[in-house]
């Protein structure tokens, strides 16, 4: 009757990868796909597309602007401009009482956007994009990795790494990282990244409910 009660072990690769991991052992949980995680990614980028697309908008249309009223003609659009010239027109463009406002704007948006996404993190181990699809992030014995591990270490000391050996590489460190989203497809490592691995977590879903959950650590 014990041999019943244990998790039966599978030869196939999909199983042993997952019987290495306690907060999946219940069968509640399971790996996020691929798509999933990067569909997440891309979400949370949309955002911050959006938040950043109003003054992009503004600043290239007054530069177009600038740059048509010196000259229409296609001999003065060869001509290059002059550095000090472009220095005093961004300058001036600052002072402008709308391009303060739109500043502000900005910066304010990307403030709130910046601290929701720190507080769902930390809580619920979830970014705007993995609330939206019911994916989290856990650790691998299923507690919430928290602040620290989920905002410090797996946001924060990883892009500090790749600054670092980026600079240290002259550039092509950060090549290099460009492939870490790809980690998401190799079964034999959980599809866990390098951030899943600094951090000692998973990215799951719940397999029952489209609700958050909350993760119990199965009782041996």
């Amino acid at each position: 009757m014990q041999k019943q009660d244990r998790i039966k072990t599978s030869t196939s690769d999909s199983d042993q990868y997952i019987q290495s991991i306690p907060a999946l052992a219940d069968g509640r949980l399971e790996l996020a796909t691929p798509a999933y995680r990067l569909c997440a990614i891309t979400i949370n980028q949309l955002f911050q597309y959006i938040i950043f697309l109003p003054i992009s908008i503004y600043s290239l249309s007054a530069l177009f602007n600038a740059m048509g009223e010196e000259d229409n003609s296609f001999d003065a659009m060869e001509e290059e401009y002059d550095s000090d010239e472009l220095t005093q027109f961004f300058l001036d463009w600052l002072t402008l009482p709308q391009t303060l406002t739109i500043i502000c704007l900005t910066i304010t948006a990307l403030i709130i956007f910046t601290a929701w996404q720190i507080n769902w993190m930390s809580k619920y181990g979830q970014s705007i994009g993995k609330r939206m699809l019911n994916l989290r992030v856990i650790r691998t014995n299923g507690d919430n990795p928290g602040f620290v591990r989920n905002v410090i270490l797996r946001e924060i000391v990883y892009q500090l790494i790749v600054v670092i050996i980026g600079s240290l590489t002259l550039g092509i460190g950060y090549f290099v990282f460009m492939f870490v989203p790809a980690m998401v497809f190799i079964n034999k490592w959980q599809r866990r990244t390098l951030p899943d691995f600094l951090a000692d977590t998973i990215v799951v879903r719940n397999k029952f409910s489209e609700k958050p959950i909350k993760v119990k650590i199965p009782r041996r």
